[in-house]
């Protein structure tokens, strides 16, 4: 994956009636700890590159923190934005999707997680922030979708925002990677994951998971391996194309199933 690098003047916009002062310093995965101490190996997983800084200050006294958190590629953009995201916050359509709290507003825009804040003793307010956020997403001009993998889904039952995506280490494994989340009610709750593998890593991945296991943890059902996981319980997994359609934490196995092949038909349709 190539490393790319934006000059600051790319990323922030001049906006009318607005200061702007770009910081010199960027942070790289190096000194992140310097700025987000307790989180900055999470975004280090999720492939962030640079951070840049800049704050617009107008003439009432208003000031408002920008933050780009540049990621390598949008999927590790989108895990670190949701992996901070919770159900209940007021959502926006700006770039991908953004959410507001009182003073802030943090948004999802292509390779690009972007915290937006106001700063001193006067409010910005919820209007100001848009304002910026919006120009921001201008001035980037990054692909504003979510991954095609959201959309294999299936909608019914599926927990609001719950969707999320996991870059390495999935299920404790290092050699699953690249995994789509999403919790479901159906059938007492479960998690489907959906992880793609381009080139045959999913069957690699699939074969080398089954390698690991006795003879006698793996079964087969439908088409769907099921397989007896000592740390994980009961895992569904099914192959599909590049991906692997699978659940975990699954209490009613129809269910399991049933949601799975409609998965794979998805991912078929697409």
């Amino acid at each position: 994956m190539h490393r790319i690098l934006y000059a600051e003047n790319d990323l922030f916009p001049e906006i009318k009636g607005w200061d702007l002062k770009i910081e010199k310093e960027t942070y790289t995965p190096a000194n992140l700890f310097e700025l987000i101490d307790g989180a900055a190996d999470l975004y280090i997983q999720y492939g962030f590159q640079r951070l840049y800084i800049a704050t617009y200050h107008n003439n009432q006294d208003i000031a408002v923190r920008v933050e780009l958190y540049h990621h390598n590629v949008p999927e590790n953009a989108y895990g670190i934005y949701t992996s901070e995201r919770m159900p209940d916050y007021h959502f926006i359509p700006v770039g991908v999707q953004g959410y507001t709290a009182e003073g802030v507003l943090h948004f999802l825009t292509g390779s690009f997680y972007v915290k937006i804040m106001s700063v001193g003793s006067r409010n910005a307010g919820e209007e100001i922030l848009r304002l910026i956020a919006e120009e921001i997403v201008k001035k980037i001009n990054q692909n504003n979708s979510w991954p095609v993998e959201i959309s294999f889904f299936p909608e019914e039952g599926k927990v609001f925002m719950s969707d999320g995506y996991v870059a390495k280490n999935f299920l404790g494994y290092g050699f699953l990677q690249s995994a789509f989340t999403a919790r479901y009610t159906t059938g007492g709750g479960m998690t489907l994951f959906i992880i793609h593998g381009k080139d045959k890593e999913a069957e690699v991945m699939l074969n080398t998971y089954l390698g690991m296991m006795k003879e006698d943890k793996v079964r087969r059902q439908d088409g769907i391996y099921i397989v007896n996981d000592f740390f994980n319980g009961n895992v569904y997994m099914s192959l599909k194309s590049d991906y692997i359609a699978g659940a975990f934490n699954v209490r009613d196995e129809q269910a399991a199933i049933t949601l799975i092949k409609r998965t794979t038909e998805l991912i078929g349709e697409n």
